[in-house]
């Protein structure tokens, strides 16, 4: 019996690979762009090898976490040439007479961060346990991808490549036993945000039909007007043909100017409002209410969200090596969550039900083990993609992963095949908010 298969798709004939109990065809080239650019839709080829995993977009290897064993790119190299997606289906899947649920991973990372193909979004549990097809894919980020030189066109360039990876999955994906019907677009993060966003963007009408946002941030959605002016005025000094490494520096002085935004600074390269595909800021309350009843929505957060931040404060690093918490401290992760990750995230959900969308909100509830890093934000990856990866990290759930794990992934597995919405937590580990 042979280690791969190949599956003859309108994209070109791609050899995938058996691995355990799914089969994968990685690093597919779904568009090209030049920089600063639009993405065009990768024209059918006549092979494609699917052994290697798609390159991240260009960004520092650095982590205000790094010194905790948290490593969101791993070793995947970066390239400017980084459209890919990559397919990840259960070994039974059977090409054109399957009709599989599939579920679009869009990472997270600020907008400045990860990649599809990093080890730590590995889907291949979720997979094999919720028999479903995961397509993972990879954008643009930081001011390749969404900023440039500060003019409008050069706005939203991840989320116009996001759009372009999911064309090719309704293109593409029944040659790989999938249902181009039932497609589930799910991010986490900044992940989330894109979701959130493909919902109300432009060029987006049957491309996706539910929508998974974890820990969305939307309470920074947008930026502020003179966060984003700031930002605009530094990045007019870019040169549009500067190498990777000095185009990164520059990334550096334009978050630098980006401070004036306060808490916004945190997730500045995002997207803008006003720029295609999204419409105005004062116009998105409007879009999301027409667009509730297209897209049922499963929204989760953390319960300590703003904990994982640590490395970004001092003090939280103090405290977390002398494995100490307080009510005060306890206080702050709390205010700051709510500003960023609860109030706008409830405000987003209570819009969607009223305007007639389904959908529920979920909470993964503290731990109450006295961990720094209990319930903090990303804490639900190592539940949805474990791996040896997260073995000793600062975010490792131990034996708890074992009972939350799947309970979390049946949840989602659920949602992705038929939209069927929990209605019963799991005690002691996940709240149904609403």
């Amino acid at each position: 019996m042979h280690d791969w298969r190949d599956v003859d798709a309108p994209c070109g004939r791609v050899r995938a690979y058996v691995d355990g109990k799914v089969i994968r065809a990685r690093g597919i080239r779904y568009a090209r762009a030049q920089r600063f650019a639009h993405p065009v839709d990768e024209p059918p080829v006549e092979t494609i090898d699917g052994k290697d995993p798609g390159p991240g977009s260009p960004q520092y290897r650095r982590d205000p976490n790094a010194g905790m064993t948290f490593d969101q790119l791993g070793g995947l190299p970066t390239s400017e040439d980084c459209l890919r997606v990559s397919v990840t289906m259960p070994s039974e899947a059977g090409g054109h007479d399957s009709e599989l649920p599939v579920l679009v991973w869009i990472h997270g990372g600020a907008y400045v961060a990860g990649a599809g193909d990093a080890d730590i979004y590995d889907p291949h549990t979720l997979v094999e346990e919720q028999n479903i097809i995961v397509v993972s894919g990879t954008y643009r980020l930081g001011v390749l991808g969404f900023l440039g030189t500060g003019k409008p066109e050069h706005s939203n360039l991840g989320l116009l490549d996001q759009i372009s990876a999911l064309r090719w999955v309704q293109r593409n994906i029944s040659a790989f036993g999938g249902d181009p019907s039932n497609v589930t677009i799910a991010g986490q993060s900044a992940g989330a945000d894109s979701c959130a966003h493909l919902m109300i963007a432009e060029a987006t009408e049957g491309l996706f039909h539910r929508v998974i946002l974890a820990s969305a941030p939307l309470g920074l959605a947008g930026g502020t007007e003179p966060m984003n002016w700031a930002m605009a005025k530094v990045a007019e000094k870019i040169d549009p043909d500067a190498s990777v490494a000095d185009i990164l520096a520059a990334q550096d002085e334009v978050h630098k100017a980006a401070m004036v935004g306060g808490l916004h600074a945190g997730m500045c390269f995002g997207v803008h409002y006003g720029d295609y595909p999204l419409p105005a800021k004062s116009d998105t309350g409007a879009a999301w209410s027409e667009a509730a009843r297209k897209y049922d929505a499963l929204m989760t957060r953390t319960e300590r969200e703003i904990a994982f931040f640590a490395g970004f404060v001092p003090a939280f690093r103090r405290l977390h090596n002398r494995h100490l918490t307080s009510p005060m401290l306890e206080s702050l992760i709390s205010g700051i969550t709510s500003a960023v990750y609860t109030r706008a995230a409830k405000e987003f959900y209570d819009r969607h039900r009223m305007s007639g969308g389904q959908g529920t909100r979920l909470l993964i509830v503290s731990r109450g083990d006295g961990s720094f890093f209990d319930a903090a934000h990303s804490g639900d990856l190592p539940l949805l993609f474990p791996g040896d990866v997260w073995h000793d990290s600062f975010l490792d759930y131990g034996e708890t992963a074992q009972i939350a794990g799947p309970e979390l992934r049946t949840i989602w597995g659920r949602f992705a095949t038929s939209g069927a919405l929990p209605r019963v937590p799991v005690p002691g580990l996940i709240d149904i908010l609403g």
